[in-house]
C-alpha cells in the first residue's frame, strides 16, 4: 500500500510541473529508458543532486509495485485458478521455463513492467538528468 500511496504523490506532483522544453523531454525519456534497464537487472536506481537529498527507486519499491499491479492482472486475465500455485512449484523444481511461461500467461510482454518502472521513475527524471550532469561536471 505504501508504493501505491508514493506512486500517487509522485504522480501528482509529476502531473503538476511546468511544461518541459523538447530537448529536456528528451533527456528526461532517455534517463527513464535507461533507469528502467537497471530496475529490469534488479538494480536500484537512486541518485543525489549536488544541493538536495538522495532520490530514486530502489528494487524492493519496484517489485512491490509489481507485485500489486501482477495481482491485479491475475484477478483480470488469468482463468486457471492454480497460476501461483503452479509458478511456485515449477520455482520450487528449479523449472525456469516453466517460471517463465507462466508469467507469459500473465503479462502478455514486458511492457507491463516497463510501464510500471517509468510510472514510477518519470516524476524523478528532470531530477535524474541534472544529478547526471553534476556527476558530469565534477
Amino acid at each position: 500500500m505504501n508504493a501505491a500511496i508514493q506512486l500517487h504523490r509522485n504522480q501528482s506532483d509529476y502531473d503538476n510541473r511546468e511544461p518541459v522544453p523538447l530537448e529536456d523531454y528528451e533527456a528526461e525519456r532517455i534517463w527513464v529508458e535507461n533507469a528502467t534497464i537497471d530496475l529490469l537487472r534488479g538494480c536500484d536506481v537512486l541518485f543525489q543532486r549536488a544541493s538536495g537529498k538522495a532520490q530514486g527507486v530502489t528494487y524492493e519499491q519496484f517489485a512491490t509495485a509489481v507485485d500489486e499491479r501482477m495481482s491485479a492482472l491475475l484477478v483480470e486475465t488469468v482463468q486457471s485458478g492454480s497460476t501461483l500455485g503452479r509458478m511456485f512449484l515449477a520455482a520450487r523444481r528449479g523449472a525456469i521455463h516453466e517460471c517463465k511461461s507462466i508469467v507469459a500467461e500473465i503479462l502478455s510482454d514486458d511492457q507491463v513492467l516497463r510501464d510500471i518502472a517509468a510510472t514510477l521513475l518519470g516524476p524523478l527524471a528532470a531530477d535524474g538528468v541534472i544529478a547526471d550532469a553534476e556527476g558530469a561536471e565534477s
